[in-house]
């Protein structure tokens, strides 16, 4: 399916708008409820400020990992070099992303979802799984095993590598931007703060982007279908699973893998106008990732 057999050209034309304040708002509010939660564990320094320090500030780096994506389609800002600087340093190197090796890699996705030339296949491939392994997944992600995991593998694919200088000046941004945060901290006489993003990103932010990759894809109604909305899953948030789980309008993914064009803040439009059309006849839309994840078990 096309997004032309469901729109009208207006209707397209006003969805692929882009907008340059909605971006920048989209950014800086992430970066805004980063000082914040750091703020709160500074002044309040407790285990209770500290947990949801340490869930909002995740939540805020699987926001970078996205608007990373959307700027990786560049269609985030109208500018294209502002789309590449935002991306490049604003949000993909706060969470060691390689913004264009993750681009060409996501264009295969887009073309190929569900099949084995799919290289996020290995994200959503072995659902639906028990109960007991979900849960051995999200504790290897909590206890930091999947984190670790990752870093052998930038050091065994980046750190040295000759073939692979675009990845390493990304793991130098990444390391530039982190030093600058923690040099920020340090400035305050607080050096430790920087501590609570370093633990947020080894530890919940590996939960949170698992159950990102297994609400898109994971025991869809038909992987191997051409059809989006077979192959594809949106889920509805309420309002605490978009602070944490599905930040900056992700949950909408059908719509995405329709017009991957089209600004995130106008796929919440995109939605109402499907509902509309009846767009949806017959496709389960979960009611929240609860929904979502007990959809993915047998």
């Amino acid at each position: 399916m096309k997004a032309h057999d469901v729109f009208t050209r207006p209707e397209v034309v006003q969805l692929m708008t882009r907008s340059n304040l909605r971006a920048s708002q989209l950014v800086l509010s992430c970066w805004a409820w980063v000082i914040s939660a750091m703020a709160l564990v500074a002044f309040w320094p407790n285990f209770f400020t500290l947990a949801i320090a340490l869930l909002i500030i995740a939540g805020r780096q699987l926001s970078f990992a996205i608007l990373m994506h959307d700027c990786g389609h560049n269609s985030l800002f109208k500018s294209s070099k502002l789309n590449q600087f935002v991306g490049t340093w604003l949000v993909s190197a706060p969470v060691f992303t390689d913004m264009q090796t993750y681009s060409r890699q996501h264009t295969i996705h887009h073309k190929d979802v569900g099949s084995a030339d799919d290289p996020d296949l290995a994200n959503y491939a072995a659902y639906p799984i028990t109960k007991a392994s979900l849960l051995r997944k999200f504790l290897r992600d909590i206890c930091g095993l999947t984190a670790l995991k990752f870093w052998f593998y930038i050091v065994k694919t980046r750190l040295g590598s000759q073939n692979s200088m675009v990845s390493n000046q990304a793991l130098l941004r990444g390391i530039v931007v982190n030093l600058v945060m923690f040099l920020c901290c340090y400035a305050l006489n607080m050096a430790w703060l920087y501590l609570v993003w370093f633990a947020a990103y080894n530890t919940i932010y590996f939960l949170f982007l698992r159950i990102r990759h297994i609400g898109e894809h994971a025991a869809v109604p038909n992987s191997n279908s051409p059809n989006m909305f077979e192959n594809t899953r949106t889920t509805l948030s309420s309002w605490w699973e978009r602070l944490l789980v599905s930040p900056v309008y992700v949950n909408y993914h059908i719509e995405h893998h329709l017009l991957p064009s089209v600004p995130p803040y106008n796929l919440p439009l995109m939605h109402r106008w499907l509902v509309a059309k009846e767009a949806y006849a017959n496709i389960p839309l979960p009611s929240g990732y609860i929904a979502m994840l007990r959809s993915v078990l047998h």
